[in-house]
C-alpha cells in the first residue's frame, strides 16, 4: 500500500505541476439572467478614476485606467454606450491579492530517484518542482455591475491570474492578460438592445 501511495502522490504532484504550468487567466462569472432582464443600453463608472499620484498609488492609477479601457472596449463591441454619469447600469471593480497554498514538500514521501531506477536527480526539475510547490500569489479583478436606479447588483465576475513577477510589474503584460479574461467574462452578457 505504501508503494501505491507514492505513485498516487507522484501522479497528483505531476498533474498539479502540469495544470499550474499551463494555467492562464481564470474567470468565474454569475449567470446573466438578472442583467439580461433589464434591457440596459448605457453604463457609467460608479467611482471616479483614481488620480495619478506619484509614488505607490501611481500603479493603481495606471492599472485602473487599463481595466476601464479594456472593459469599455468589450462593452462597446456589444453595443453599450458609455455615459459620464447616470448610466442604465453602473460598473465598479476591485483588486485583490491572495496567497494560494502549494504542495507541502514535507508532506509527501515521494523521492525523485525512487520513481525510475538508475536515475539521478535533474537539478532543473528539482528546482522547478520546489518553486511551484510553494504558495503562489493570485491577483484578482472583481467586476460588479449594478442597476443604475437602485444600485442592486445584477451581475459580477472575477478574473484571476498567478502573479509571475511581483517586484517588477509589467503593465503591458498585465493588459495582455486582462483583455482575454474580461472578454471571456463579458461573453455571457447579451448585446445591447
Amino acid at each position: 500500500m505504501k508503494g501505491w501511495n507514492r505513485y498516487a502522490v507522484s501522479g497528483l504532484l505531476s498533474l498539479t505541476l502540469t495544470l499550474t504550468s499551463c494555467s492562464s487567466v481564470q474567470v468565474e462569472s454569475q449567470p446573466p439572467g438578472r442583467f439580461s432582464a433589464e434591457q440596459y443600453q448605457s453604463y457609467s463608472w460608479r467611482a471616479a478614476l483614481p488620480s495619478g499620484i506619484s509614488g505607490s498609488m501611481d500603479e493603481l492609477y495606471r492599472l485602473s485606467t487599463i481595466v476601464r479601457e479594456v472593459v469599455s472596449q468589450e462593452l462597446d463591441k456589444k453595443g453599450y454606450r458609455s455615459v459620464e454619469s447616470d448610466g442604465d447600469f453602473v460598473i465598479s471593480y476591485a483588486f485583490k491579492a491572495t496567497l494560494e497554498a502549494g504542495v507541502d514538500p514535507a508532506a509527501t514521501e515521494f523521492n525523485t530517484t525512487s520513481a525510475v531506477i538508475n536515475r539521478g536527480v535533474d537539478p532543473a526539475e528539482a528546482a522547478n518542482a520546489q518553486a511551484l510547490a510553494g504558495p503562489r500569489e493570485i491577483a484578482s479583478l472583481l467586476l460588479v455591475f449594478e442597476d443604475g436606479k437602485n444600485l442592486a447588483p445584477v451581475w459580477s465576475a472575477t478574473v484571476s491570474q498567478v502573479v509571475e513577477n511581483r517586484n517588477q510589474p509589467d503593465l503591458a503584460k498585465v493588459r495582455r492578460k486582462i483583455e482575454p479574461g474580461v472578454a471571456k467574462a463579458l461573453r455571457v452578457l447579451p448585446d445591447a438592445p
